[in-house]
C-alpha cells in the first residue's frame, strides 16, 4: 500500500481495516425513530457502520492493534426516546460527493433512519460532543387523564421562576446534590396540542419530565441538537 494508507492491525471481521492519513470527514443529520428507539447507542453505531460497509464505501479506521471504524455519534439518545435530527460523523478513505453518500446510505438504512443532510467537514473540526450544548425536546402524554390532573402551565412557570432546583444523584462516591435550574433554558406546555416543550443541557429528558410530573408517562422526542449559540451544526 501507499505510505499514506496503512493496513490496521488486529482481528479481521471480513472487512479490510485500513488507516488512511488522507481520510475525508463528513457530518450527517439523520433520524432515529420508530422501533429504533429500542436499540442502544452502541447498536446504533454498529447499524450505521454496517450500512457504510454494504454501500461499498471504504470507511477509515483508527491506528493500533485493535482498530475501530471512524464513526462518531456523540450525544447518545437514551433508550425509548426518538430523535428526529441526530448527528453522526464518519470518515471515509476516499472523497465522495455528499449527495452520493446520502443516496447510497439511504438505500440501505432502515426506513426509520433517514439522512436529511450531509456536509463535508475538516478532519480537525470539533467533535459533535464538543459542539453540542443544548437539546430541544417535545413530550407527549400517553394518557391525557394524568395531564388533566396537573396544571402543567403553572408547573412550567413556577419552575422557571426559581433560581435553585436541587436534586440528588447517587454514584459510587455517594450522594451528590445538583442544581438543575441552570441546565434548563426554556420550558412550556402547549395545552391546545398537549405538548410539553423544553430545551435542556446535560440532563436526561426522561429524568427531567419525571421531576416535573412524577405520575405522568410521556412519549419523548428529541427534535434538534444545538450548539452554545443555539444554532444547529448543519
Amino acid at each position: 500500500p501507499a505510505s499514506h494508507e496503512i493496513p490496521a492491525q488486529g482481528r479481521n471481521d471480513g472487512s479490510i481495516k485500513v488507516f488512511s492519513e488522507t481520510g475525508h470527514k463528513y457530518r450527517m443529520k439523520i433520524s432515529k425513530t420508530g422501533y429504533l428507539k429500542f436499540i442502544s447507542h452502541l447498536d446504533w453505531q454498529k447499524l450505521v457502520y454496517t450500512a457504510v460497509r454494504k454501500s461499498g464505501m471504504k470507511i477509515n479506521f483508527s491506528r493500533g492493534f485493535n482498530p475501530t471504524p471512524k464513526i462518531s455519534i456523540g450525544v447518545a439518545l437514551p433508550l425509548f426516546i426518538e430523535g428526529k435530527n441526530e448527528y453522526i460523523d464518519i470518515e471515509l478513505q476516499e472523497e465522495i460527493a455528499e449527495n452520493i453518500i446520502k443516496e447510497k446510505l439511504n438505500k440501505i438504512l432502515p426506513e426509520n433512519s433517514r439522512i436529511s443532510q450531509i456536509v463535508k467537514i475538516g478532519k480537525k473540526s470539533p467533535s459533535i460532543e464538543q459542539s453540542i450544548c443544548w437539546a430541544v425536546y417535545r413530550a407527549y402524554p400517553r394518557e391525557s387523564l394524568t395531564v388533566e390532573k396537573n396544571n402543567l402551565e403553572s408547573i412550567a412557570k413556577e419552575f422557571l421562576l426559581k433560581d435553585n432546583i436541587i436534586i440528588e444523584r447517587t454514584s459510587k462516591k455517594g450522594v451528590k446534590k445538583l442544581n438543575i435550574r441552570p441546565l434548563v433554558h426554556s420550558l412550556g406546555f402547549d395545552r391546545e396540542n398537549n405538548i410539553l416543550e423544553f430545551i435542556i443541557h446535560s440532563l436526561r429528558a426522561d429524568e427531567f419530565v419525571k421531576i416535573l410530573t412524577p405520575e405522568t408517562d410521556w412519549k419523548i422526542t428529541r427534535e434538534r441538537l444545538l450548539d452554545c449559540n443555539f444554532k444547529e451544526l448543519i
